[in-house]
């Protein structure tokens, strides 16, 4: 369990790796993902931006790239101290839930998509076996989209209760 670069252990890089790919899996750019990765399990919270360089062995290009879009996106908090030219990078604590909620977003329109299938599938005659496949993603994403308000609801107040 060497360190491999200052501040970040082997397996903490590995863990920021797998979790840059779960986030590239979701649509997101590699490079933003390892940074939002790093800022979830870094010491101390907060880390400039050459310490973010440094840790994730990236070109500056990269890491501004990354952190210009999680600040934009509100998921990353840049913050400045008193007498201290530098800026200090932290993720939000609900950043990876406002990230699911967006993706949430999508359902609807997928949901449209399969029923504007639907249609053009009952403009041709087509018979219900052709029909069988887009039904049943226009039914799972319609109700994605209906339940998954409930769903952060839930998540919530369960949140806030423990």
């Amino acid at each position: 369990m060497g360190m491999t670069t200052e501040g970040a252990t082997d397996a903490e890089l590995e863990y920021v790796e797998e979790f840059a790919l779960a986030m590239e899996r979701m649509g997101l750019v590699r490079m933003t993902g390892r940074v939002i990765g790093w800022l979830t399990i870094c010491d101390p919270p907060e880390q400039t931006f050459n310490q973010i360089a440094e840790t994730l062995q990236a070109s500056k290009g990269s890491i501004s790239n990354a952190l210009k879009f999680l600040t934009t996106a509100h998921w990353v908090i840049r913050t400045s101290r008193p007498g201290d030219r530098k800026d200090y990078f932290s993720v939000r604590e609900t950043a990876i839930t406002d990230i699911v909620r967006l993706q949430g977003k999508q359902y609807g329109p997928f949901a449209q998509l399969a029923a504007n299938g639907l249609a053009m599938l009952d403009g041709e005659g087509a018979g219900p076996e052709r029909k069988a496949r887009l039904e049943e993603i226009h039914s799972f994403f319609t109700w994605l989209e209906r339940e998954m308000p409930a769903l952060f609801e839930r998540w919530e107040t369960e949140r806030l209760a423990s």
